[in-house]
């Protein structure tokens, strides 16, 4: 998939989440050495209530982010097309998107 479908979709679900119960979206990237397999690292957006979100580049695999993580309910899988190079421009973006919808009042954690 696409960064920036990744990106829209991220900030839907960010904008549009109802449960305040912890929720998690994850995205890990290709490796163009390993031609296409998931490189060693993730995006993480974790959302432990419905208006706060985190969203973290990290130098891990999902299966690899320990087991508070992966309790957590997994509320999307996404496998961005780029390389992981990229997470911190999925990041800005998705943060951009946040930024430029009024109607979008969830807040990065501290």
């Amino acid at each position: 998939m696409k960064l920036e479908a990744i990106a829209g979709n991220i900030a839907h679900a960010i904008k549009d989440r109802s449960s305040d119960a912890p929720y998690t979206l994850v995205v890990e990237f290709t490796d163009k050495e390993s031609k296409g397999k998931s490189a060693t690292g993730c995006v993480l957006v974790q959302m432990p209530d419905q208006k706060h979100y985190t969203m973290t580049s990290n130098d891990f695999r999902y299966m690899d982010a320990g087991q508070a993580i992966l309790d957590e309910e997994l509320g999307a899988f996404f496998e961005c097309d780029d390389d992981l190079d990229q997470r911190q421009v999925l990041i800005d973006r998705v943060t951009e998107l946040i930024e430029q919808d009024a109607d979008n009042d969830a807040q990065p954690t501290t």
